[in-house]
């Protein structure tokens, strides 16, 4: 082929073509954009219905986990001691001794206190008001009084307080002033454990023993002590108070391992009443 005839093939192919600086044809139209505006739309919709189902479920997770600790507190061991408390409470006895165990509470949470005087002095545990304002006692009928420390002794973990009960008839518990509490005794043990009030429960005395944080020897007790009875007196069957319950322990018995109570034989705190010339219930 000659160059002329090269030349015209060319011109004749150009004219055939498209040219190359012609724009191509949008990727979409008018009324793709709008189609697609109301896609990411519906998209944002769907994607908040999906935050909000998550929540819920969420929500029901976390739910879930607080029940699955229901079962924990409330346990066979307590069900047990409030079925116990329930059947000892229906003697006039053991009702007439609720009376005198009172809350003894602040902000920080509460412990057990008991009436020794009908001039409304409460016996409880040091450690239950130790660095604690506010103090409060209240009775099962649900007044409430505030409370002032008159007396403490740390090394015993004993507390005196002591309201102003006004025209109020405290119901008030004997002491037993021999400080006797022999092994094989069965008594009362009355307090607050865990979110209850005022559980009487029947326990056995072990016997006293020395313990290694304390310069005096307590009293072990085979009886249910939960956290709350700090301050539970502990009863015996004429009625009198023979000790005041403090925290519990592991010990060896016979070979075997038993959890037992600890309780302050209260011939501890008789000095301080009598310094004080408090006039105990009889």
């Amino acid at each position: 082929m000659s160059d002329r005839e090269e030349e015209k093939f060319e011109e004749e192919r150009a004219r055939r073509e498209q040219p190359w600086d012609e724009q191509e044809p949008p990727l979409w139209s008018d009324a793709d954009e709008e189609e697609d505006q109301a896609y990411f739309e519906k998209k944002a919709r769907a994607r908040k219905r999906l935050k909000k189902i998550l929540a819920v479920l969420l929500a029901a997770v976390l739910l879930a986990n607080v029940l699955s600790f229901w079962p924990m507190l409330y346990n066979m061991q307590a069900i047990r001691f409030l079925s116990v408390s329930r059947e000892l409470s229906r003697s006039d006895q053991v009702s007439g001794y609720k009376q005198a165990v009172a809350v003894v509470g602040s902000k920080g949470g509460k412990g057990t206190g008991f009436v020794v005087s009908s001039g409304g002095y409460i016996v409880t545990n040091y450690h239950v008001i130790e660095g604690k304002s506010s103090l409060f006692v209240s009775f099962p009928k649900g007044k409430s009084y505030p409370a002032e420390v008159v007396s403490s002794n740390p090394s015993a973990d004993l507390a005196l307080l002591r309201i102003d009960p006004g025209d109020a008839a405290l119901h008030a518990l004997p002491l037993n002033r021999a400080g006797s509490a022999q092994s094989g005794d069965s008594v009362y043990i009355i307090g607050n454990p865990l979110m209850f009030d005022r559980v009487a429960n029947a326990g056995t005395i072990v016997g006293e023993m020395p313990i290694d944080s304390m310069d005096i020897p307590i009293i072990a007790i085979e009886a249910p002590i939960y956290k709350g009875n700090s301050g539970s007196p502990v009863i015996n069957e004429q009625g009198e108070v023979v000790a005041v319950v403090f925290a519990t322990a592991s010990i060896e018995r016979s070979g075997e391992t038993m959890k037992v109570g600890l309780a302050i034989p209260i011939r501890y705190l008789l000095s301080d009443l009598d310094r004080l010339g408090v006039s105990l219930a009889q």
